[in-house]
């Protein structure tokens, strides 16, 4: 087999397209920029509407609102503690802004400033720079541009070790990536042209009528009078015209009018809403709709967002390699983490806690899946039990507790809502007195058909069953103080 057939690339685009070849500059595909023959600063214009920048913000809140850590790995501590006080004196939230931008414009390109420190070099600053300063040659390099006054743009490609390319889905045919803000530019632009035309329409329309009238044969001085004051009557609201003289006020109809351009309006920030975030009821409150919905836009918002993290986090530990490419030798690196702060479930723990205190043993599988714990943060340890405490419940066994009366009492406090049938307290005292004095299970279930006797016997089994389960609880706690 001739390995070099497998090793070498045939379908390359200088074999098809000969004026890239010569130009060594491979054009924009955006189709927008193409078709109005502008560049991509105006991206950068759209985001003055405020429907689009609230959804901008609202897309980056999910990212800058997580926490970062810096994991060791394998690396030496010498090396991880370089690389953390590194980020620990970065602007990380700045950065991270503004490697969100990403995805609006396709790519970004960050030029670092390195500084000597000590026997290392460290970034001492990490700045966007503008896209249009940049273009991808046949080979989808990455290049500066230079010369630009020459009739063959000339550049030259980037230093990896100065420049970061960071790109939004980027393909062989498009190195520029995809541009989420190339979707929003018509919805903002009709969304424009329609504002300018409602404010005109407001303003034409907004105010009523004022007809002047005078009797036929009136001189042209006493029609530009009459017309001269019902100018100022719009203003000032004072006119003084002749006594033969009259003023109609006629109110304009409008109101259908107005929700055409309301509905245009709110048609345009939905499209754009729906760009950016992928949905549109996080931004648009719709006069229908169920919970089912909201939750299902929303999981669509987080998995958006959750891609947006996973480029900040390649990014940023793009640029930890490029200090171990300066610096050190070591293929061992720490890796940098963007996550949640997650609160414990408390009833969860709660209830945990309960089962526990009853004698059953969770495994640290099951911590580690329920609590996000890791391994290395806790251990298990065998509590003791206390030889005097041996109480059971199972059918045929006398129950006993010591110090009833004010377990009795502790119990009666400790009941949920759910277990007060007729919610007062004398109610379930003659109860828990069955429960101390009963001999059996089967004794116990007796006494209480007869006390309740218009109780079925499965709500007298499911009643039986959690107020020996709250004693022995009550028992064990009391024992173990």
């Amino acid at each position: 087999m001739d390995t070099k057939i497998l090793t070498t690339e045939i379908a390359v685009r200088q074999s098809f397209d000969k004026i890239v070849t010569y130009w060594n500059m491979l054009p924009d595909p955006d189709p927008i920029l193409r078709k109005i023959g502008k560049d991509i600063t105006v991206y950068r214009e759209l985001l003055t509407d405020p429907h689009l920048f609230s959804t901008v913000q609202q897309r980056k809140a999910g990212v800058l609102s997580l926490n970062w850590e810096l994991q060791q790995q394998n690396s030496s501590q010498n090396e991880f503690d370089l690389i953390n006080e590194f980020l620990n004196t970065l602007n990380l939230e700045n950065l991270i802004d503004q490697l969100l931008n990403t995805p609006l414009f396709g790519f970004t390109v960050f030029e670092i400033v390195w500084e000597k420190q000590g026997n290392f070099l460290i970034p001492n600053r990490i700045d966007e720079k503008p896209q249009e300063w940049f273009f991808f040659d046949q080979f989808n390099n990455l290049n500066i541009k230079k010369n630009l006054n020459s009739i063959k743009l000339d550049g030259e490609i980037v230093n990896p070790l100065k420049f970061i390319l960071v790109q939004h889905k980027p393909t062989y045919q498009n190195p520029y990536g995809e541009r989420v803000l190339s979707r929003c530019f018509w919805p903002v632009t009709f969304k424009r042209g329609g504002l300018k035309f409602w404010i005109t329409f407001t303003e034409k329309y907004g105010n009523p009528f004022l007809i002047g009238k005078l009797p036929r044969g009136s001189a042209q001085q006493e029609i530009d009078n009459l017309l001269t004051s019902l100018e100022n009557m719009i203003q000032d609201a004072v006119a003084v015209i002749p006594d033969d003289s009259s003023i109609d006020i006629k109110e304009a109809q409008r109101s259908s009018s107005v929700e055409v351009f309301r509905e245009l309006m709110n048609f345009q920030n939905n499209e754009i809403s729906k760009a950016i975030l992928t949905q549109t009821l996080t931004t648009e409150v719709q006069d229908t709709g169920t919970y089912a919905a909201s939750k299902t836009m929303g999981d669509m918002l987080a998995k958006v967002q959750q891609a947006d993290q996973r480029l900040v986090e390649r990014a940023i530990n793009k640029i930890i390699d490029l200090i171990y490419q300066v610096n050190f030798n070591s293929i061992n690196k720490p890796k940098f983490i963007l996550y949640a702060d997650e609160d414990v479930d408390k009833l969860l723990a709660e209830r945990d806690q309960i089962l526990v205190n009853t004698g059953i043993k969770f495994t640290k599988d099951y911590y580690i899946r329920n609590y996000n714990l890791l391994p290395e943060d806790f251990d298990i340890t065998e509590k003791p039990v206390n030889p005097e405490f041996a109480e059971k419940n199972n059918v045929g066994t006398k129950i006993a507790l010591p110090d009833e009366k004010k377990i009795t009492d502790e119990i009666i406090n400790q009941l949920p809502d759910k277990l007060l049938q007729l919610q007062i307290e004398s109610t379930l005292k003659p109860v828990l007195s069955l429960i101390e004095n009963g001999e059996t299970y089967e004794t116990i279930m007796e006494e209480l058909a007869k006390t309740y006797p218009a109780m079925s016997t499965n709500q007298l089994e499911e009643l039986l069953t959690k107020l020996l389960f709250i004693s022995e609880i009550t028992g064990r706690n009391s024992v173990s103080s």
